[in-house]
């Protein structure tokens, strides 16, 4: 399942998760970045803590919420750090 997590510390992470003890461990997490765009504010992935050899566990207390991501950003997620495979909404618009 993919999640995504804002910290005490104000970071925003997306990550493959499962659960673990007091918090969860996290597979090829990415910090979300905001920036600014030609077309105005966008969303960036960047990878978190790419020098560590291992999932990393994230404490429940470093935590403030977590959420389900959005199609786009979860397809975004996969495209990156995934297998590339992208969801289709069954959504009518």
């Amino acid at each position: 399942m993919i999640k995504v997590f804002k910290l005490i510390n104000g970071e925003e992470l997306i990550a493959k998760v499962e659960p673990a003890g007091h918090g969860w461990n996290l597979k090829d997490p990415a910090a979300i970045v905001i920036q600014q765009t030609d077309k105005g504010v966008g969303v960036a992935l960047a990878p978190y803590m790419p020098y560590s050899l291992s999932d990393i566990t994230l404490n429940s207390t470093a935590v403030i919420s977590e959420a389900i991501p959005n199609l786009n950003m979860e397809n975004e997620y996969n495209r990156i750090f995934g297998s590339g495979i992208q969801i289709v909404s069954t959504l009518s618009k």
